[in-house]
Parts: C-alpha cells; sequence; structure tokens
C-alpha cells in the first residue's frame, strides 16, 4: 500500500502576516489535501527531509508532514514545563 506524498509546496501568508509553507498531500485515491505549516514546522519539515529547498519536499511522504508539526507543537509544551518548575 502506497502512502500520502508532498504533490506541491508553495509559500503563503498566515493571518499574522508572517510566511508559512503550504503543502499540498495527494493520497493513492486522488484525493488531496492542503497543510499550512508555520516558520518552526516548515524548518523542521527541511531539516528533516535535508532539503535545501522547499520544492526538494516534492515527493516526501506525508509522514514527514505530521512529525514536523508534532514538533513544532511540542515547543510549547516544553516552554510550558519550564514556566510552572
Amino acid at each position: 500500500m502506497s502512502e500520502a506524498i508532498i504533490n506541491t509546496v508553495r509559500v503563503g501568508a498566515a493571518h499574522d502576516g508572517e510566511a508559512e509553507l503550504i503543502v499540498t498531500l495527494v493520497y493513492e485515491n486522488g484525493a488531496s489535501a492542503e497543510i499550512s505549516l508555520d516558520h518552526a514546522a516548515a524548518s523542521h519539515l527541511l531539516d528533516g527531509c535535508a532539503a535545501t529547498s522547499p520544492e526538494a519536499l516534492i515527493g516526501k511522504s506525508w509522514r514527514r508532514v505530521r512529525d514536523a508539526l508534532a514538533a513544532s507543537s511540542n515547543r510549547f509544551l516544553k516552554n510550558d514545563v519550564s514556566e510552572q518548575g
């Protein structure tokens, strides 16, 4: 069974005016979904894929996007723990 892959990548503007990376995942049944990644998640994705440009992400697994989103989200948990301690 194959899995969803990154099909397109583009830069967009978030509601706060910051740049974000928008990736389109294409599933094996032809369906697609757009995922917006903030700066931290985009950096994790690029680093995790050893990509030197957004275009180098095309063809990579959706799992890389999932991992980047999780890593980005975890940075808030680390801040919460350090503030409580």
